[in-house]
């Protein structure tokens, strides 16, 4: 029992640790906080050129982040077709899909023919590879799951959710993208 105590409290320990060096995003939820820096590039992952990806790269549009296990895809269906429904202007609305991949067991080639197939039918999405879990380590999202991060225009954060979206949720998020085109086309206005 002694040796099961320590190994938890080493745990604890470790994770007060892991918190304070980057698992910021899932602690500090709130209107206006900016994500720390988390490109993928090299070894850790990338688009699927080869580029790096950094969701600095959305600046100036709303940027909607999905971070998924592949396993997990299917609860995200729903919101994909609602987005797509939408026709959300491309200069004004990014996306970017980003697939965990140590997330699950499925081999790496298939995951790319399913991305490439995917690229096809959401042309104006960026999709990238995450090898290493960057981004559940650097931002806090949840390891073998379906998340949406939303930014504003200015990379402040609006919008998180963790698991498959609600109609209500899918309802909100709509809601939530149209009222920020207001917002910025009133202090565009100015």
């Amino acid at each position: 029992m002694g040796r099961l105590l320590l190994l938890w409290i080493c745990a604890v320990i470790a994770g007060g640790e892991f918190l304070n060096s980057g698992m910021v995003l899932a602690a500090e939820i709130k209107e206006g906080f900016v994500p720390p820096v988390a490109r993928l590039d090299g070894d850790n992952g990338g688009k699927l050129d080869g580029n790096p990806w950094d969701f600095q790269d959305g600046l100036g549009k709303i940027h909607l982040i999905f971070y998924v296990d592949p396993d997990e895809r299917a609860d995200g269906e729903a919101l994909e077709e609602a987005l797509d429904a939408e026709h959300f202007p491309a200069d004004q609305v990014t996306s970017s899909a980003l697939v965990n991949m140590k997330a699950t067991a499925l081999p790496n080639f298939m995951i790319g023919i399913t991305l490439a197939a995917k690229q096809k039918k959401f042309p104006t999405t960026t999709y990238a590879k995450d090898f290493t879990k960057h981004l559940v380590r650097e931002w806090g999202l949840k390891d073998n799951a379906y998340n949406l991060i939303i930014l504003n225009q200015k990379g402040e954060l609006i919008y998180i959710k963790t698991g498959k979206p609600s109609p209500q949720d899918l309802t909100a998020i709509v809601e939530l993208i149209r009222k920020n085109f207001v917002i910025a086309a009133k202090k565009a206005a100015r």
